[in-house]
């Protein structure tokens, strides 16, 4: 659906998540089946995490950056599912403005951070292959520390950049997303303004942390 010209003045103050099926019997099927999947990724990456934590030879640089990816892993699957799964639950779809833009900010820096620190473990690799005799030094707690909070800093840039150029488009027509969770393209389509310095906003974005 093409953005709407000539705003009748009328902002959208909830947005309608149609979700992944039309069908009313296969709800329950969808909710077991993402309930299912929801708790063996947090058990899993719960799983490395105790690991990695009670093992005093998995404390390396290379499962310190695990370590983090399985946080991030387990932040961005429930800014996502549990959200879609309650209204699974309560058959209930609309979600209030507010509400969707702190999904859309919260995914798009969790998710963020997560490409960046797989840039950090693919230089840590680098390091140990290619430079095995100063690794040590060059990879050290401190570096690390540093290589996190970058990967967090640009991430969260990334995001506030999107989300704050999200709330300058107008939104006053259909309000139905075609997605289970709140995100640009699916927004951009029902904007009634134009969405041509954010879409370029997001191409920029995704082809530097490609």
């Amino acid at each position: 659906m093409q953005p709407k010209s000539g705003a009748n003045g009328t902002a959208v103050t909830e947005f309608i998540l149609l979700g992944l099926v039309d069908t009313p019997e296969l709800l329950p099927l969808v909710f077991v089946l993402f309930l299912f999947a929801y708790l063996l990724t947090v058990g899993g990456n719960l799983s490395i995490l105790a690991a990695i934590l009670v093992e005093p030879k998995l404390h390396t640089p290379m499962y310190f950056f695990l370590g983090n990816l399985s946080v991030l892993d387990i932040g961005c699957i429930t800014v996502t599912v549990p959200s879609m799964l309650s209204r699974l639950f309560s058959h209930k779809r609309a979600v209030p403005y507010g509400a969707c833009l702190t999904q859309l900010f919260f995914f798009h820096q969790l998710a963020g951070v997560d490409c960046f620190l797989l840039t950090a473990m693919a230089y840590d690799r680098f390091l140990a292959i290619c430079r095995p005799l100063t690794y040590s030094a060059r990879m050290s707690h401190s570096v690390q520390w540093i290589l996190v909070a970058v990967s967090w800093a640009c991430a969260l840039t990334n995001a506030l950049i999107h989300t704050i150029a999200l709330t300058t488009l107008n939104f006053c027509g259909p309000n139905e997303v075609n997605h289970f969770y709140c995100d640009l393209p699916q927004l951009f389509q029902l904007s009634c303004s134009s969405t041509q310095l954010n879409e370029r906003l997001l191409f920029a974005a995704g082809f530097i942390m490609a």
